[in-house]
């Protein structure tokens, strides 16, 4: 019965002594650095661009391409957006 508890015992200690799981790993600092530049060049486009326009801006999982929607009342407009969006982007 002794060797029983205390085999409990040390099962007790060595689960408790496990180390906790490592957090995820921070993002790179390039990485970080990308995410504020489009933000900022979409900010100076969206300043750039008037009238009533909504601008969904997606890329892609490597970061590469970039794919967008464009919602506004005015389709002149929506597509001076596209244009812009275009060169800027570089499509």
């Amino acid at each position: 019965m002794r060797v029983f508890a205390t085999a409990m015992v040390l099962c007790l200690l060595c689960c408790a002594c496990q180390k906790a799981p490592a957090p995820p790993p921070p993002k790179p600092a390039q990485e970080a650095q990308q995410d504020d530049q489009y933000r900022r060049e979409l900010e100076e486009i969206r300043k750039n661009i008037k009238g009533d326009l909504r601008i969904k801006l997606k890329r892609d999982g490597k970061g590469e391409s970039y794919s967008w929607e464009i919602t506004g009342k005015d389709p002149h407009e929506v597509l001076k957006a596209n244009d812009v969006l275009a060169r800027k982007l570089g499509r």
